[in-house]
Protein backbone atom coordinates (compact mmCIF):
# COMPACT_ATOMS: atom_id res chain seq x y z
CA UNK A 1 0.00 0.00 0.00
CA UNK A 2 1.24 3.54 -0.92
CA UNK A 3 0.80 5.96 1.46
CA UNK A 4 1.38 9.53 0.42
CA UNK A 5 4.16 12.23 1.93
CA UNK A 6 2.29 14.87 4.47
CA UNK A 7 1.19 17.78 3.39
CA UNK A 8 3.47 20.47 4.11
CA UNK A 9 1.39 23.69 4.96
CA UNK A 10 3.73 25.91 6.92
CA UNK A 11 6.54 27.72 6.64
CA UNK A 12 9.45 28.37 8.51
CA UNK A 13 12.53 30.62 8.13
CA UNK A 14 16.12 29.82 9.79
CA UNK A 15 18.81 31.87 10.59
CA UNK A 16 21.94 29.65 10.30
CA UNK A 17 25.63 31.02 11.21
CA UNK A 18 27.88 29.94 8.27
CA UNK A 19 29.47 26.80 9.79
CA UNK A 20 25.62 24.86 10.37
CA UNK A 21 24.48 26.04 7.08
CA UNK A 22 27.50 24.56 5.22
CA UNK A 23 27.24 21.41 7.36
CA UNK A 24 23.54 21.08 6.64
CA UNK A 25 24.14 21.39 3.15
CA UNK A 26 27.02 18.94 2.88
CA UNK A 27 24.89 16.27 4.73
CA UNK A 28 21.53 17.06 2.22
CA UNK A 29 24.28 16.31 -0.27
CA UNK A 30 25.70 13.45 0.92
CA UNK A 31 22.46 11.84 2.11
CA UNK A 32 20.26 12.48 -1.75
CA UNK A 33 17.69 15.02 -0.33
CA UNK A 34 16.96 18.26 0.29
CA UNK A 35 18.09 20.55 2.83
CA UNK A 36 14.37 21.14 4.52
CA UNK A 37 13.87 17.26 4.31
CA UNK A 38 16.54 17.07 6.63
CA UNK A 39 15.77 19.56 8.91
CA UNK A 40 12.28 18.71 8.96
CA UNK A 41 13.92 14.85 10.49
CA UNK A 42 15.99 16.48 12.56
CA UNK A 43 13.30 17.87 14.23
CA UNK A 44 11.09 15.26 14.25
CA UNK A 45 13.83 13.35 15.83
CA UNK A 46 14.42 15.92 18.36
CA UNK A 47 10.83 15.87 19.40
CA UNK A 48 10.28 12.35 19.74
CA UNK A 49 13.27 11.61 21.64
CA UNK A 50 12.24 15.10 24.37
CA UNK A 51 8.73 13.20 24.11
CA UNK A 52 10.81 9.31 25.01
CA UNK A 53 12.85 11.49 28.07
CA UNK A 54 9.84 13.21 29.56
CA UNK A 55 7.88 9.73 29.38
CA UNK A 56 11.01 7.61 31.25
CA UNK A 57 11.26 10.33 33.63
CA UNK A 58 8.20 9.98 34.47
CA UNK A 59 7.63 6.29 34.65
CA UNK A 60 10.90 6.27 36.97
CA UNK A 61 8.85 8.71 39.13
CA UNK A 62 6.12 6.51 39.27
CA UNK A 63 8.24 2.93 39.80
CA UNK A 64 10.55 4.63 43.12
CA UNK A 65 10.02 3.27 46.46
CA UNK A 66 7.45 5.42 48.39
CA UNK A 67 9.50 7.28 50.60
CA UNK A 68 8.23 7.87 54.19
CA UNK A 69 6.60 10.79 55.21
CA UNK A 70 5.98 12.34 58.62
CA UNK A 71 2.36 13.71 59.34
CA UNK A 72 1.98 17.28 58.16
CA UNK A 73 2.66 19.59 60.98
CA UNK A 74 5.80 17.84 61.14
CA UNK A 75 6.76 17.93 57.64
CA UNK A 76 5.69 21.88 57.49
CA UNK A 77 8.01 22.35 60.66
CA UNK A 78 10.67 20.40 58.98
CA UNK A 79 10.17 22.42 55.47
CA UNK A 80 10.30 25.46 57.35
CA UNK A 81 13.30 24.85 59.41
CA UNK A 82 15.21 23.92 56.18
CA UNK A 83 14.34 27.29 54.26
CA UNK A 84 14.97 29.42 57.14
CA UNK A 85 17.86 27.88 58.67
CA UNK A 86 20.66 29.85 56.40
CA UNK A 87 18.30 33.46 57.53
CA UNK A 88 18.51 32.24 61.00
CA UNK A 89 22.07 31.34 61.00
CA UNK A 90 22.91 34.98 59.72
CA UNK A 91 20.83 36.73 62.70
CA UNK A 92 22.55 33.76 65.23
CA UNK A 93 26.65 35.10 64.43
CA UNK A 94 25.24 38.72 64.88
CA UNK A 95 27.03 40.24 67.98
Amino acid sequence: MHTSPPQLNHRTQLLLDDDLHRRLRETAAQRGISMGALIREAIAEKLAHAHDARAEAARRLLAAEPMPVEDWPVMKREMLEGRYAAVMKLYDDEP
